[in-house]
């Protein structure tokens, strides 16, 4: 099983544009550059994760991927998340994905065990025989279960994504209509993400939802943000990738 995590990303100045009254443009961007720098960490010290695929035309982004070892396709243009994602996922399975975890960049409290967890519906079901054959789809939703925080894809392909709005029923719907067995996953520390001004305030309070006892430890999560964001990625070394 070869698995790849895909990551698309929009031009960091133009994100969460919600927190525009809270933060600047140049601010939102180092934010989310913070989110993606500590998330690229921990998918490297994730072993089942084979490579990492970031989709973004922004050149941070870029240099932020050559420091992991991480694979880039270029967007000459934005064309919409959905259509980012469908790229990726296309290029990872021509370069051998059999598997792909779909992750965006706004999750301050991802730790390693969140990521395995995503992957276990991969484990042989008798532990003998790997799950190779099986059409699956596992999930993690946001707080919500409205949005999708984290996708798994096994066997990548024959799928359309409805990322947007309510997109965790969408997906369900989708794969359910595809004939995929679908695995809701308990991963905490992946279904608390940015998007509105109470979530920056539980953020800052090193709240984040069901993943609060993780957030004083993730990134940005020192609960010090009094308006601003003030942190710390967690200081994980990166694994070089053939």
């Amino acid at each position: 099983m070869t698995t790849w995590a895909i990551i698309p990303v929009k031009p960091l100045r133009q994100s969460k544009r919600r927190l525009a009254h809270l933060l600047s443009a140049d601010e939102r961007a180092d934010l989310i550059h913070s989110f993606l720098d500590e998330l690229l960490a921990v998918l490297n010290e994730t072993p089942g994760i084979a490579h990492v695929l970031l989709v973004s035309g922004d050149r941070t982004v870029i240099a932020l991927a050559d420091k992991y070892g991480a694979a880039v396709l270029v967007e000459t243009e934005p064309a919409g998340l959905n259509v980012a994602v469908a790229r990726g996922v296309d290029y990872a399975v021509h370069h051998g994905a059999t598997a792909v975890l779909v992750l965006p960049a706004d999750l301050p409290f991802a730790r390693v065990a969140d990521i395995e967890a995503m992957l276990q519906p991969l484990a042989p079901d008798d532990g003998q025989r790997p799950t190779t054959h099986r059409r699956l789809i596992a999930l993690s939703g946001d707080e919500a279960q409205s949005g999708t925080n984290a996708l798994l894809l096994a066997p990548p392909g024959d799928f359309t994504f409805h990322y947007g709005p309510d997109s965790f029923p969408a997906h369900m719907t989708e794969a359910e209509a595809r004939g995929r067995a679908v695995i809701i996953v308990n991963a905490p520390g992946l279904r608390f993400d940015l998007d509105t001004e109470a979530d920056w305030r539980a953020f800052c309070d090193g709240l984040g939802g069901s993943a609060g006892e993780q957030g004083r430890k993730g990134a940005g999560g020192q609960g010090r943000c009094a308006g601003r964001h003030d942190f710390t990625p967690a200081p994980l070394l990166p694994r070089s990738r053939s």
